[in-house]
């Protein structure tokens, strides 16, 4: 098998445990005894705590001068917390093994990004035609999950159909390649001056208090779709394929929004974005029946994938060049961890007391909110733009 083929069957793997993880946490805590409010808090502390993790263990890749180590030894302590989580019937050990589970994964997923970048590179292919297998490899895996779950025995048999998954992917990591580091590569860990220099500009702390906004209600849709299609009475398949659904539109949405930015400009297309979310958060606490939710998961398209390329892409534009990475590591911490935590929080409360019904009419306010701010960027930028020794992101 060549570099270019084993990359993207690593992908491949790497996403398709995801496919297990997104749809079945929410619903194995419920079964250990965890309330839709811990459940919330428990699956978005994890991605918290783990963004700090990240830059951690991007210093030691660097101090290395190598991914692939530091990648197999999180990817083997992955598989041992979710050894515990899965085969666990004790409440704190489930609590400290998700965590721990996340501490480990995320990290590993930047790592495979920046060596998906370097041997990407090698091979002459782009970062996005292998990146793409991932999503690929998630959606076959939700699509197969969801006829034959309950066959295999539901949420107790989730070690066994992880375990292979993992294993081998564990294999590939013995085969897999990686590029020599250049002598020209440079550390990589967040700077505390560039930090500094990065939050002392006014648009992009304008920014992600945008995102922030925007971002609690998707993530509390991360942590608490399964329970709420679970309240509505769905079957593990029908879970299984709003979440393919999910994948399978956010691979047409990433290579959509390629084409979209070359015409179009990032504050409107942003705008537009933030009232699709608000729509999409109405509908779902609007319907009852489960497959019109599975439906309603092919707005991912639209939403999430639309809405991550912009903030990338955005992000590049709003910083001078030195300070884009730094800007992008704030992105993620926001994105995936504060909003992941409020949102998982707040929307567990909402759920917990008044329903799903109501935790999603919360996404549906914030969605307004974000579209009210990012609308009124794009008036301001407009009338800044008559102008014309002045340019307008927007």
């Amino acid at each position: 098998m060549t570099s270019n083929r084993l990359l993207k069957l690593f992908h491949a793997l790497f996403y398709s445990t995801n496919a297990l993880l997104i749809p079945y946490l929410p619903l194995l805590l419920r079964e250990r005894g965890f309330q839709s409010l811990e459940v919330g808090t428990l699956l978005m502390l994890g991605p918290f705590l783990a963004v700090f993790a990240q830059p951690v263990a991007g210093l030691v890749s660097d101090r290395m001068k190598a991914i692939r180590p530091l990648l197999l030894g999180l990817w083997i302590g992955k598989g041992i917390a979710a050894a515990c989580l899965f085969l666990s019937t004790d409440r704190i050990t489930a609590a400290i093994s998700l965590l721990a589970l996340y501490i480990c994964f995320l990290p590993a997923v930047s790592l495979l990004d920046t060596l998906t970048v370097k041997s990407a590179t090698a091979l002459g292919q782009s970062y996005s035609s292998i990146r793409m297998w991932g999503s690929v490899g998630f959606t076959l895996t939700a699509i197969v999950m969801g006829q034959m779950f309950d066959l295999w025995g539901g949420v107790d048999a989730l070690f066994w159909m992880y375990l292979p998954i993992w294993g081998g992917l564990l294999l590939s990591m013995f085969l897999l390649q990686e590029p020599p580091q250049e002598a020209a590569d440079t550390d990589t860990a967040v700077n505390a001056a560039v930090l500094k220099k990065a939050l002392s500009v006014p648009s992009l702390l304008l920014f992600l208090a945008l995102i922030f906004v925007i971002a609690m209600p998707h993530r509390m849709n991360d942590a608490l779709l399964s329970l709420h299609m679970n309240d509505l009475g769905a079957s593990s398949m029908q879970v299984s394929w709003a979440w393919a659904v999910a994948g399978f539109s956010e691979i047409i949405g990433f290579a959509l929004m390629t084409r979209l930015m070359q015409r179009s400009r990032m504050l409107t297309l942003l705008t537009l974005v933030s009232a699709l979310y608000a729509i999409r958060w109405l509908l779902y606490a609007l319907v009852t029946d489960p497959w019109v939710v599975v439906v309603l998961q092919g707005a991912h398209a639209v939403t999430y994938a639309a809405l991550w390329v912009l903030a990338i892409e955005f992000v590049v534009q709003l910083l001078p060049k030195q300070l884009a990475a730094t800007g992008q590591a704030l992105l993620g911490m926001v994105f995936l961890g504060l909003a992941g935590i409020a949102g998982g929080m707040s929307g567990g409360a909402l759920q917990e007391a008044y329903g799903g019904q109501a935790m999603y009419l919360y996404g549906f306010v914030c969605g307004v909110i974000g579209t009210a701010g990012f609308m009124l960027w794009l008036i301001r930028e407009r009338k800044r733009s008559v102008r014309p020794e002045e340019q307008m992101i927007g």
